[in-house]
Parts: C-alpha cells; sequence; structure tokens
C-alpha cells in the first residue's frame, strides 16, 4: 500500500460554462450538498434562478463536488447529472481511474482523516475554507486498484441501500401528511360544524417566553433546549446536543418541559424559524427551553399535540403562522399574536384517530432510521478502516 498526495492523483476540473448560454439545466448550491453525504441528491434549475456570477465551473456525472468554504460542515459528493456550480465549490476527479478509482475517492473525501487534515489547516479567521493547493498536500494511503474498486462497491452499495430506506422515510411522511389532509379539509370545514377558536382557548399555559441564558450561567447541570432544534427534530427527543446551564429552583420550575408540551419559534434569523412547531418528546432529565421560544401546554380534551404540530405544518395553520411574523433582520412570533390565533377545533375523537396513526408512523419511523443508523456504521467502518 503507498502513500500518496492528493494532488499527484487527483486534479481539480476547471470546465467553464455560460450559465446564460448553456445546454445544462441544472445548479449545484453550498446548501444542495448534505453534510457527510457520499452523493448530491439535492439541485436547482438554471433557468430563472438567481445565480451570482461566480457560477461558471461545469462538472458531470460521476464527478465530485467539495464545498470550500466552513469545512466543519463535511460537504463533499459525487453527482450523477451534469451542471454548474460557483467557484467555492471545486469539481474534483482522479487523473488515471487505474490507479485512483473515483467512486474510492469519494470514500477518502468522507474519511475523518481527510476532514481532521482540513481543519488544522482551514485558512481564514471567521469565515474558514480550504484552498485548492491545501487540498492537494493531504497525504492517504493508497491500496491496489483491484482493492480500491472492491472497497468502492461495498460502500456504494451501501450507501444505495441507505437512499432506499431514506426514500421510505420521505414517503411515510407524505403519506401521513396525505391522511391528515384527508381527515382534515380545513377549507370546508365549516360545512362539518367544526369550530374555529383562538389558540388561548385550547392552552392550560402559555404561551410563555423561554429562559434567557447569560453567559455566567452555562455549563451548569441542567439541559436547555436550543433554536436550532426546532429544524432538526419533528419530536423533540432531547437526549444530545443541549447546552447546561445553572438554575435556581424556581427558575427550573417556571421553565421545565414536560412531554408532549409544544414549543413555537419566537424569534428567528432564519424565516422558517419564527412561529416554527415542535412537540416535545421522551425528556431524560431536566430540560428548560431559551427565550427565543414560546413554550404552550394543551388542554388535551381539547386538542391533542400531534394535531396542533401537523396542522402548523401540513394544514391551514403553516398560512396562519406566516401571517403572524413581523419583524426584517430578526423576524419574530408574539406570543400576544399567538394566544389569538384562530385555529379549528374538529371533533377530539377524530384528533386522537389521527395520533393512532400518526404514531403507527412514526414507529415505522423509528425503524428505518436504526437500519440507517446501522448502515452509516457499516459505511464508517469502510470508509475510516
Amino acid at each position: 500500500m503507498a502513500i500518496v498526495k492528493f494532488g499527484d492523483v487527483a486534479t481539480r476540473v476547471n470546465t467553464k460554462e455560460d450559465r446564460h448560454n448553456t445546454d445544462l439545466v441544472y445548479y449545484v448550491g453550498g446548501d444542495h450538498i448534505d453534510s457527510n453525504a457520499l452523493k448530491v441528491s439535492k439541485r436547482g434549475v438554471i433557468k430563472g434562478a438567481p445565480l451570482g456570477p461566480m457560477f461558471y465551473f461545469g462538472f458531470k456525472p460521476g464527478d465530485i463536488l467539495f464545498v470550500t468554504r466552513n469545512p466543519h460542515l463535511r460537504k463533499s459528493a459525487m453527482v450523477d447529472f451534469s451542471g454548474i456550480c460557483s467557484e467555492k465549490t471545486l469539481v474534483i476527479a482522479t487523473k488515471d481511474e487505474n490507479v485512483l478509482c473515483q467512486k474510492y475517492l469519494a470514500g477518502v473525501m468522507q474519511s475523518d482523516d481527510f476532514w481532521d487534515f482540513l481543519e488544522e489547516n482551514k485558512s481564514g479567521s471567521v469565515n474558514y475554507f480550504i484552498n485548492w493547493s491545501t487540498l492537494a498536500e493531504y497525504e492517504f494511503d493508497l491500496p491496489p486498484i483491484e482493492e480500491q474498486r472492491v472497497l468502492a462497491a461495498k460502500l456504494w452499495a451501501a450507501n444505495d441501500l441507505k437512499e432506499k430506506y431514506q426514500n421510505l422515510l420521505a414517503a411515510t411522511d407524505e403519506m401521513l401528511k396525505a391522511k391528515f389532509r384527508e381527515m382534515f379539509k380545513q377549507k370546508t370545514a365549516l360545512k362539518n360544524d367544526w369550530p374555529i377558536v383562538m389558540f388561548k382557548e385550547i392552552c392550560v399555559c402559555g404561551p410563555q417566553n423561554g429562559f434567557y441564558r447569560k453567559g455566567s450561567e452555562i455549563n451548569g447541570t441542567v439541559a436547555i433546549l436550543k433554536m436550532k432544534q426546532l429544524f432538526a427534530n419533528e419530536s423533540m427527543d432531547l437526549a444530545t446536543d443541549c447546552d447546561r446551564i445553572s438554575l435556581t429552583e424556581g427558575e427550573l420550575l417556571k421553565y421545565r418541559l414536560t412531554e408532549n408540551d409544544l414549543v413555537f419559534g419566537r424569534r428567528s434569523l432564519v424565516l422558517a424559524g419564527a412561529g416554527k412547531c415542535r412537540r416535545v418528546g421522551a425528556l431524560r432529565e431536566d430540560t428548560v427551553f431559551e427565550s427565543s421560544m414560546l413554550r404552550v401546554t394543551l388542554d388535551v380534551n381539547k386538542a391533542v399535540p400531534i394535531f396542533v404540530q401537523a396542522w402548523s405544518e401540513w394544514g391551514d395553520g403553516a398560512e396562519v403562522l406566516s401571517k403572524l411574523r413581523s419583524g426584517t433582520t430578526v423576524v419574530g412570533v408574539k406570543g400576544s399574536d399567538l394566544k389569538t390565533m384562530p385555529i379549528i377545533l374538529p371533533p377530539i375523537d377524530l384528533q386522537r384517530e389521527f395520533v393512532v396513526i400518526a404514531n403507527a408512523a412514526e414507529t415505522s419511523k423509528s425503524e428505518l432510521k436504526k437500519s440507517i443508523a446501522s448502515i452509516d456504521a457499516v459505511m464508517k467502518g469502510l470508509i475510516d478502516g
């Protein structure tokens, strides 16, 4: 097994494209490449897109796109279509397929060793980036070509299986969304004599602002729910990724979350964050919520949390909540506005019927996620050895 430098066996592809005069259909930006993903699964359409002047590099199926900005995000993935990307994304290919297998190279660029090297050698002070000259200096073990092909075949077979499970996850979500809309046709709800009430009428507590944490309170013992977790989970299982803060008994009592509470984004630098609703799931420890959120405890004899969350995402609630947002740089939703927000109130038995369906879907998704986690472990073993 030889030790080689990246730049000796791989190259930066510099194919220029005029985005205003091209037969290519798609473009890929940094947001289209998922962290730790082996393959690019998203894309945009060039026609009509507000692309900046730096989108002029072409790529073809089999090329690897490497995002040079913020290497801690670990964005490097292979494409299976043609398109363009910006000059902030390097297009990488093997120099010789008989020396370095391209699909094996994609795995090398997912390894912990690869990303550790880039973290140690990144440039910049606030907005970190990687130059091609830095990437070219990375050294790695290169096994014989036949061994590369065998390892690459196993890696990509595992990735194909993972994608199938991910597609099943997405299909389960779509099924549940369709079932919700079928059961709760809110635009025709008045024909069914379903009342529309103010949100405060179905609450026993809240909307309540969260705890404002000062710097001196960081590194305590009580977990605090952060705004970004609203984006990460459909139901809030707060087992990981929580900061710890110090609280008095009174503060803990006031701000402690309980299972099936609802949390709404109160303010956010991201438009979608303000008004976003999530249900609190299983709690393994005392957990409070920060001031960027509003907490609500529902009267479950009138409305169940799973229904209200679904209404906020898939029903009329998405439009209602969007109208409550205000602000420019920091977008906000006021608790007082949330209180008077109109919400449809179907029969409680019908809501509970939906909960049964939603719980069954969640069980299926949980099993799929376990399978995906197992595949991830296999892939990591193949990549890192």
